[in-house]
């Protein structure tokens, strides 16, 4: 059984609830068989909700030489999945008028849709059918490496994603978090199947899974649907298992970074300049 854990306790100054009786959250958060967590927020009176789920995987857990590799599957679990063509997935939402769409960051990589209310239950299904069932065809692979070369270039002409990525090199050094969300162009040329599909084997799990919603949504339900959905696509929900997590070291700062303040400059025949201060913590 799915663990509630109301993250405003009941009584507590600002706590209340959709019909407006005192000492109810609003948010709530549940920890589910096999460690998925379900986070939601219910907005009184909207009749849309939106929909994330967060995979606990970035730039930062890649293997060496295979860099850019999260970035690439994110991409490609919007390609099919063992039911639903990439077509089936695209028309799902167009047909409701919701939208899809992901993000992949250093430490997460993120699946979320917009829809009416009443279109909730199915984007959870399509998500979750998208993050346990991803087909990763050798076919597709080989087409979005193309497009991702292409965005890899794009983002060198810009000169704010440029400065950003020299920032975090300069700050991070030889750290994990240094490395390109998107990888190279030479990590995306050489990095094979084999390789992305190991990654994603290891990482989409359910204890790597958080799933929050917010808008017109009734937490309860969205739990019943979540769990339906993970299970439908084979994912093993162990009663026993809990939430996986980063080990943080407080007062402990990583290995690989500058032991001194650097300055990196980089020169592009622009009308105006990018200028980023900063540093870690």
């Amino acid at each position: 059984m799915p663990m509630d854990l109301p993250l405003v306790a009941p009584g507590q100054p600002g706590a209340t609830s959709g019909a407006g009786r005192p000492g109810e959250s609003l948010v709530r958060r549940s920890v589910l068989p096999g460690g998925v967590r379900v986070l939601t927020e219910q907005v009184p009176g909207l009749r849309s909700a939106s929909v994330g789920a967060w995979v606990g995987v970035g730039s930062r857990d890649e293997e060496t030489g295979h860099h850019g590799s999260t970035h690439f599957l994110e991409h490609l679990l919007f390609k099919g999945t063992a039911t639903r063509t990439a077509q089936d997935i695209a028309e799902a939402f167009d047909a409701v008028g919701g939208e899809a769409n992901a993000a992949t960051g250093k430490e997460h990589t993120c699946y979320y849709a917009r829809v009416l209310d009443a279109d909730l239950p199915m984007a959870v299904e399509v998500i979750g059918d998208m993050v346990t069932s991803a087909r990763l065809e050798a076919d597709e692979l080989e087409l979005e490496r193309g497009v991702i070369l292409e965005e890899l270039a794009m983002n060198d002409d810009d000169p704010s994603d440029v400065a950003h990525e020299q920032f975090a090199t300069a700050v991070f050094g030889q750290h994990p978090l240094a490395r390109p969300i998107g990888g190279t162009p030479a990590t995306i040329r050489g990095v094979p199947r084999d390789a992305v599909l190991e990654h994603y084997q290891r990482h989409y799990r359910p204890d790597t899974l958080v799933v929050t919603a917010a808008g017109g949504v009734d937490h309860d339900v969205l739990v019943g649907q979540v769990q339906d959905a993970l299970a439908g696509g084979g994912w093993a929900l162990d009663e026993a298992a809990a939430p996986a997590g980063r080990r943080l070291r407080p007062g402990s700062p990583p290995s690989g970074l500058p032991s001194a303040g650097v300055e990196v400059s980089v020169r592009r025949p622009t009308e105006q300049a990018n200028v980023i201060l900063g540093g870690t913590g």
